[in-house]
């Protein structure tokens, strides 16, 4: 998270894979996601905003972006507050994240 949203090169980034017809497609009953039967693990760190508290603009956004091109089972893994308590916010990270492996 960089200033309550993401970062503009992850926007830019995000601008590219967004693409009528490559990653999305325009139907009579609304755009539909291409990419099904996908799963995506997103990290997102912050640096004293906790993850799902009002102030987290980052992950609807981007579970709003993914789901759009047909990512549904999308799992968001928090390193957030680093600048809070930085070994524990990593710590519960990388736990997410082994758990992750182990499904």
């Amino acid at each position: 998270m960089y200033n309550f949203s993401v970062p503009a090169n992850l926007k830019a980034w995000i601008d590219l894979i967004c693409r009528a017809g490559v990653t999305f497609q325009y139907t009579a009953e609304g755009p539909v996601g291409l990419l099904k039967d996908k799963q995506l693990d997103i990290i997102i760190t912050t640096g004293g905003v906790p993850l799902k508290s009002p102030v987290d603009f980052v992950s609807d956004y981007l579970k709003q972006v993914f789901g759009f091109i047909g990512i549904e089972q999308i799992n968001i893994i928090a390193a957030d507050q680093m600048n809070v308590d930085a070994e524990a916010s990593f710590n519960k990270a990388l736990d997410q994240i082994q758990t992750r492996i182990a499904a």
